[in-house]
């Protein structure tokens, strides 16, 4: 469902084109969906993440590298990421995927056009 809702959004109007029609997410269905509050902090840390953890948690969870990592900690003081680096991760795992995705229907096509041929060899005898 998740891989339906990505194929359907378009960035140029912040909405998902369906087949009823276009369709907005509003901070309201937010609350209302996933029980996300709209009003005060966001992330509430019990504790303060320190920047170790920060590293590691874009390493290890974003595929950042290391030095990519540590530049964003130094430009963000400590274990946080700015959203124009998170959107640009996102969009670059977005575009990675799809490519693999194009590649691996590719790869469908010729092992079905193979199949295709060998069956109508064999049916031709």
């Amino acid at each position: 469902m998740v891989r339906a809702l990505c194929e359907r959004w378009h960035t140029e109007t912040s909405s998902f084109h369906l087949l009823v029609g276009e369709m907005t997410i509003t901070l309201d269905d937010v609350y209302n969906l996933l029980h996300i509050p709209i009003q005060g902090r966001m992330l509430d840390h019990d504790a303060v993440m320190d920047r170790d953890l920060g590293l590691d948690l874009m390493i290890r969870l974003l595929g950042m590298s290391e030095a990519d990592a540590r530049a964003e900690a130094r430009t963000e003081s400590g274990g946080h990421i700015s959203y124009p680096t998170l959107k640009r991760l996102y969009e670059a795992h977005l575009t990675e995927t799809r490519r693999l995705e194009a590649q691996q229907t590719r790869e469908e096509m010729q092992e079905e056009a193979v199949v295709c041929e060998e069956f109508s060899s064999i049916s031709r005898r």
